[in-house]
């Protein structure tokens, strides 16, 4: 008797939790050419209880992995998933993941870089303005490839997240981190040039097909690799005179940073 095919949503969170970068990719095709059953089948384990418990292992991803595949599938459903999962028992995790993603409801990109990917920045953000603007110019960076790039969300920096930024597989998005405050002089300046870096890694791991950004060695250094290249392209200057100037002064700098936070 022929094994019956295991559904798409349960092959994607299987390539998930296996880091198996083709699973999830074949997996996040069928279920956006079958739209309606794939959403049904999202609605089916959103309505699970063990969103309330203590997410273990690849039950952390999930939860943000669901409700993203969701909102490409059908935003009016989204939104009213959101809605309802707002009424229920989260764990704390996932309910700063639903707070996150639900500032996707009826947004609009703030703009499009490269050849139309759009940019959504937190409107809770006080230098959204600025951000904009650096994210567009980093994406100008020579050599720097945005292809295939669904989206670039730029969100609140919460002590709650443990990452700068993060490449979403699944989507081929892009995520970074801007704090809430504003800041001048030195504050701001390593903060751009923070965010620039991140920026550049996080395309590294998208350009480079990784599967699991941020847990994988020879993939971090690989995206490190890729950023420090466009950091020299961006930068050429700063890059030439930061080995003998910037770098040792380096965790000064953070120090500095760190005291002048409210």
């Amino acid at each position: 008797m022929k094994q019956e095919t295991r559904p798409a949503v349960d092959r994607l969170l299987r390539g998930i939790s296996t880091d198996h970068v083709e699973t999830v990719r074949d997996a996040c095709r069928e279920i956006l050419q079958d739209r309606a059953n794939s959403v049904s089948q999202v609605k089916d384990k959103l309505a699970s209880s063990a969103w309330a418990e203590n997410p273990r292992g690849p039950l952390a991803k999930y939860f943000g992995v669901l409700l993203s595949v969701l909102d490409e599938l059908d935003a009016s459903v989204f939104e009213k998933e959101i809605a309802r999962l707002r009424k229920t028992k989260l764990h704390p995790m996932h309910k700063i993941t639903l707070d996150i993603l639900s500032q996707r409801i009826r947004d609009e990109p703030a703009t499009r870089v490269a050849n139309g990917v759009p940019v959504f920045v937190a409107s809770d953000l006080a230098d959204r303005a600025l951000v904009i603007r650096n994210v567009e110019d980093w994406s100008k960076t020579k050599g720097l490839s945005l292809d295939k790039v669904s989206r670039i969300d730029v969100i609140a920096r919460h002590p709650e997240l443990d990452y700068l930024g993060k490449y979403n597989l699944f989507l081929s998005g892009i995520i970074l981190t801007w704090p809430i405050d504003s800041a001048r002089g030195v504050k701001l300046w390593w903060r751009r040039l923070d965010t620039e870096f991140t920026f550049y890694h996080e395309v590294g791991h998208h350009v480079s097909g990784h599967s699991e950004g941020g847990q994988v060695a020879d993939q971090e250094t690989e995206a490190e690799d890729y950023a420090r290249s466009m950091m020299r392209n961006s930068r050429p200057i700063l890059m030439f005179f930061g080995k003998v100037l910037l770098w040792p002064i380096k965790p000064l700098l953070k120090g500095l940073i760190a005291s002048s936070k409210p």
